[in-house]
């Protein structure tokens, strides 16, 4: 039996996307802190994935702040069906901006990754992947996997935007 595997984002209308040039991650605190085993892993092929677009890495002031998390157990997410990310970004004016809800299961292994814009403290973009039949081996090639195509759903480089 062979993994099938489901990889979708959802982007707001009030984000600045081709103002965006830099990013740093949120730093968990407290308690509740995620303890997940491969945090290493995952952090690093954000960062990898958001230089690839063109993206620097800044500490502060920042124009995108970047939260991630892999999920253990199944769960149900409600996402959006927007129009694709790249149409809209050529089209914004023309398109109808609502959001039609839509609910996704997701699996063990989920890995949910999410952008915020650092000035108007509001989450801009979010991508998801999981496996359709769990993730039984939360290894480093099902995270670049997973990191690669959430990002794959994220065509913004940040190096041409002006």
């Amino acid at each position: 039996m062979r993994n099938e595997y489901f990889v979708e984002s959802d982007y707001s209308y009030a984000g600045s996307f081709k103002k965006y040039k830099t990013f740093d991650f949120i730093e968990e605190i407290g308690p509740s802190r995620d303890s997940i085993k491969l945090r290493g892993e995952i952090q690093k092929e954000i960062k990898r994935r958001m230089e690839i677009q063109g993206y620097r890495h800044m500490t502060k002031k920042t124009d995108l702040l970047v939260a991630y998390k892999m999920f253990n157990g199944d769960f149900d997410l409600t996402g959006f069906r927007q129009p694709y990310f790249e149409k809209w970004l050529a089209h914004q004016e023309e398109d109808d901006e609502t959001y039609d809800h839509v609910k996704y299961d997701m699996y063990n292994g989920t890995i949910i990754v999410t952008l915020m814009d650092r000035k108007k403290r509001t989450v801009v973009w979010q991508g998801y992947a999981t496996t359709m039949f769990g993730n039984p081996y939360q290894n480093d090639k099902y995270i670049k996997w997973a990191i690669r195509s959430i990002f794959d759903q994220y065509p913004i480089v940040g190096f041409t935007q002006k």
